[in-house]
């Protein structure tokens, strides 16, 4: 494990401004990259159901890809929700991808960064935009244009279906925080229209950090991502998409892992993903369901997810 000493420090970099907002990456250089023989790139998009969450959120062993195992790692903040809706939160995504192929960028990196390898991925709700922007879900209601191909796509625990009934239903408690939530705690992050809750990135220690639960515990996640849109939650289901195809030569390798004991975003939501991969006879995907951990279990220092390099190594022909 690389000691504090020697981890990469990342480039902090203004991608884009919308809605009054500024909206950052921060890039993790490999330090053994060179103009002449340029790292891959992974870019990866936060946790915290749109609603909550930070670029600055990354696992450790995110932060250690670039000198373990010589890929260059992005993050990336988006606009965050209900302020902002999946509409915007998407076209976030989508100028962050092609940003990577701006001038701006190539002059920022030195051209250390080979962004003909890009493989996106996520935690989480993150896991969730790197499946609908790596397959162009839902672009055709949010009005975006699909974004040129990806090497992989690499979902960590991800949200990836609010057709389920753990987001229909009201949870009184959330069996997993074990208390109510109260309205006030949720003011004025729920407000739509409060102007100082415009932001993208929001610690996951600060106040807000109890928005993915409350919309959990009134069943109102739906209503805060695509409230006022006229679009239907459902028409951004993976599973649904992926039931929906004729054959699976439009997607690329596909990486997931989720653990089974797994209480915010239930490990229902990536086995659905999975069988229907394994329905459609995709040609490359790997399911890695982990025994006994919970959300964000990578997020601890010991973690190193192997399989899930390997398969980063694979892709890219490391």
């Amino acid at each position: 494990m690389a000691n504090s000493s020697t981890t990469p420090k990342p480039l902090e970099i203004l991608y884009k401004q919308a809605g009054g907002v500024d909206i950052y990456m921060d890039i993790y250089l490999s330090p053994s990259s060179t103009p002449e023989n340029p790292a891959p790139c992974m870019l990866w998009w936060h946790a915290g159901g749109l609603l909550v969450g930070t670029r600055k959120h990354a696992a450790p062993h995110h932060v250690r890809a670039p000198l373990e195992h010589n890929v260059t790692f992005i993050s990336a903040d988006y606009r965050l929700a209900p302020q902002f809706r999946i509409p915007e939160i998407l076209s976030d995504c989508v100028d962050a991808v092609k940003f990577l192929h701006s001038a701006e960028f190539k002059k920022a990196t030195e051209g250390r960064v080979d962004t003909s390898q890009i493989i996106l991925t996520g935690s989480s709700a993150g896991g969730w935009l790197s499946l609908l922007i790596g397959c162009g879900i839902g672009f055709k209601e949010a009005g975006l244009e699909k974004i040129p191909a990806v090497k992989g796509l690499i979902p960590i625990y991800p949200m990836t279906n609010l057709e389920e009934s753990f987001y229909r239903i009201k949870h009184r408690p959330v069996e997993y925080l074990g208390r109510m939530i109260q309205d006030e705690e949720v003011q004025p992050f729920i407000n739509p229209d409060d102007p100082g809750s415009r932001v993208a990135g929001a610690k996951l220690e600060g106040p807000r950090t109890i928005m993915y639960n409350y919309a959990v515990q009134e069943g109102i996640v739906e209503e805060l991502l695509f409230g006022g849109t006229g679009i239907s939650g459902d028409v951004f289901s993976v599973p649904k998409y992926l039931r929906g195809l004729s054959s699976p030569d439009s997607l690329p390798p596909i990486y997931l892992v989720h653990g089974d004991a797994d209480g915010p975003v239930p490990v229902t939501q990536t086995r659905v993903v999975a069988e229907a991969l394994k329905d459609l006879k995709h040609w490359d995907y790997t399911y890695e369901e982990v025994p006994g951990v919970d959300h964000l279990y990578d997020q601890e220092p010991e973690v190193g997810m192997e399989d899930m390099y390997k398969f980063i190594k694979r892709v890219f022909h490391l």
